[in-house]
């Protein structure tokens, strides 16, 4: 073997190390930071009866277990629960999770939800804030809506689809958190033909002047 041919040789086998290290690593940091997520539980302090549960991290792991853990902790005390999200969004199959749990909570007690002013509510976020019976946020606060995406557990990028089965996901995607949801059936569809390929970002306040039926409390 020549020295070029070592020379590439060896860029290769670098080449293939680095990748090797860089899936490791985001396999470990998967484990890592699995519970990352931390639910803090106040009561209110205008209405003792209230609990609000403060959610401040990504709709992954651990954050139904974290709602179940805290529901079962505090379902015998009071008669109403304020989700308080604050969250860019995550797995579609961890918020099917976390809304279970909240389906779980409405048998005993009242669920609200809220985002509030500054805070955001992107993506998996939304059918989460949809659970509420009331939906607070602040005028500024930001929801974005996007189709959804298959993503690579280790590495978290977007995994390309063939455009059937994008289409196919993103019809149930529609199917199970919107159609039969408070949205506007109007303002769904305009929606629907406005995410095609992109982000759609709203506030609070253009939500309800859009008359969209997600926020019902502007504060």
């Amino acid at each position: 073997m020549n020295q070029q041919n070592k020379n590439h040789f060896m860029l290769a086998a670098t080449i293939a190390m680095l990748a090797a290290t860089a899936f490791l690593i985001a396999r470990n940091e998967q484990f890592i930071f699995r519970d990352e997520g931390r639910l803090e539980v106040v009561r209110d302090q205008a209405d003792p009866q209230t609990l609000i549960f403060k959610w401040r991290s990504p709709v992954q792991v651990p954050m139904a277990r974290r709602y179940a853990e805290a529901y079962e902790k505090w379902k015998g005390e009071g008669d109403r629960i304020i989700l308080d999200l604050h969250s860019p969004g995550g797995a579609v199959g961890e918020g099917e999770q976390v809304i279970r749990v909240i389906e779980r909570m409405k048998r005993t007690h009242r669920v609200d939800t809220r985002v509030g002013r500054g805070y955001k509510c992107y993506s998996m976020c939304v059918p989460v804030f949809l659970t509420g019976e009331e939906r607070y946020a602040g005028a500024n606060a930001l929801f974005m809506f996007h189709e959804p995406s298959l993503r690579d557990f280790y590495t978290e990028e977007e995994v390309r689809q063939p455009a059937f089965e994008k289409a196919r996901a993103t019809q149930r995607f529609v199917d199970r958190y919107f159609v039969n949801s408070p949205i506007n059936a109007a303002w769904l569809e305009g929606l629907l033909a406005e995410w095609r390929g992109r982000d759609v970002f709203k506030s609070a306040r253009e939500l309800v002047d859009e008359e969209a039926g997600i926020v019902t409390v502007l504060e």
